[in-house]
């Protein structure tokens, strides 16, 4: 309960400081104040500006590929602090502010703001071919996205999940086929329409005819967690997240309880050719161990940055290495794949599959794990489509590339 407690008095805390600075800032331009726009962008340049007159540090960190991802920024004479960052690609980039030491999303963009797992972060988007598919077009017909709770007696909960239904779902009688959409560690139900843009994504794929119309449901992967920690506290006994440690309980839930809610209560094409699974890090983890082992439920299968560490008996090493406990060497117990964690995977499975998708990035601390599973796929002659992708790390501007390319080739 002290948890709970304390967990709610510092939600509150950041919700009123948010308030009150973005309330600070208004109040201030209405009075005659010079008025900050922040973050101004120009071309591949964006400045940041912030009003904090008494603090003597403020600096700007984001999520640009520089040895300088955290930025000092300058006070002028009116107390305004500002840095600019240049030279970035067409991207969405998240950022936040410090003031002497204390984390601050930026006041004067209340409506940019996302959340990964427990932290908030303002955002902005350099436009650009790449990144145009982030971009929230008023010109288009746009899906809905509905959260809806779901009874799991496999995880003896009821739980949380968002459902995405294409434009024109509601005035027609049609049925469609359905994309499951997992999130990773640290994440929840919320995370792939926050941080990963799905809903923008889907909406701009399916409106330039890049994508087929299909109905998205991205569910909780944490098995103890009814729904969003935010909006749900787990109790101190209960832990954060337990997907890591299920026991396959949560992949299970997605067979016995997910897929016959979705089907009972949408338009849904419900043969297995018409309905695809993919997942990141631990989602990635999650998606194969489910659909593997459950191949007369999906034809469409991917795995973006898969976690196959988190495979039960499939983890060998993972400890220590340059970038901390849990970053460091990667490796597959490869016995184990193919003994317990896939038993019944062979080449057979070669003409059931419409798209077996693995991507994952160079610089990322689980391109070794995913080398071997490829590897040891290859031995067992499974057919895959293999994508290395240099000069991307763990990091969600690779995912939202994943699902633009993973998302325009289902059900075709």
């Amino acid at each position: 309960m002290k948890n709970q407690l304390t967990k709610s008095i510092s939600g509150l805390f950041i919700l009123l400081m948010i308030v009150f600075t973005a309330n600070a800032q208004e109040w201030a331009n209405f009075r005659g104040g010079p008025r900050i726009v922040s973050p101004e962008i120009n071309g591949s340049s964006v400045t940041f500006r912030l009003r904090a007159p008494n603090a003597s540090s403020v600096s700007v960190s984001g999520s640009w590929k520089s040895t300088d991802r955290s930025v000092p920024m300058v006070k002028d004479t009116a107390g305004i602090w500002s840095a600019t960052v240049s030279n970035l690609t067409p991207e969405l980039y998240n950022y936040t502010f410090s003031v002497d030491g204390v984390g601050l999303i930026d006041p004067t963009n209340p409506q940019q703001i996302i959340r990964d797992g427990s932290r908030y972060m303002s955002i902005f988007i350099i436009p650009g071919e790449e990144s145009d598919m982030y971009a929230a077009d008023v010109e288009i017909a746009h899906g809905d996205l509905e959260k809806v709770w779901y009874k799991s007696p496999t995880l003896d909960l009821t739980r949380r999940m968002y459902v995405y239904t294409p434009a024109g779902y509601n005035e027609s009688t049609k049925k469609y086929p359905v994309f499951y959409l997992l999130h990773g560690a640290g994440g929840d139900e919320d995370a792939w329409s926050s941080m990963g843009r799905a809903v923008q994504i889907m909406d701009n794929l399916i409106a330039a005819g890049k994508a087929e119309p299909m109905i998205v449901v991205m569910t909780n992967g944490n098995a103890n967690q009814a729904a969003a920690r935010v909006d749900y506290p787990v109790t101190q006994e209960q832990g954060g997240m337990r997907g890591f440690g299920s026991a396959g309980k949560f992949e299970q839930s997605i067979i016995d309880d997910v897929i016959p809610y979705i089907d009972s209560n949408y338009r849904t094409l419900t043969d297995r050719d018409n309905r695809a699974i993919a997942g990141l890090s631990m989602g990635g983890a999650q998606t194969t161990y489910a659909a593997l082992n459950n191949l007369d439920k999906f034809a469409w299968v991917g795995s973006f940055s898969g976690a196959f560490v988190l495979w039960p008996n499939a983890r060998a090493v993972s400890e220590g290495g340059a970038n901390g406990p849990g970053r460091g060497p990667q490796l597959l117990n490869l016995e184990a794949v193919g003994n317990t964690v896939f038993p019944d995977l062979n080449s057979s499975v070669n003409s059931e599959l419409e798209l077996f998708y693995i991507a994952i990035g160079n610089d990322d601390f689980l391109f070794e794990a995913n080398r071997q599973f490829k590897d040891w796929l290859k031995e067992e002659k499974i057919n895959f489509v293999d994508i290395d992708t240099p000069g991307y790390s763990h990091e969600w501007s690779y995912w939202r590339i994943c699902l633009v390319d993973y998302a325009s080739q289902l059900f075709k």
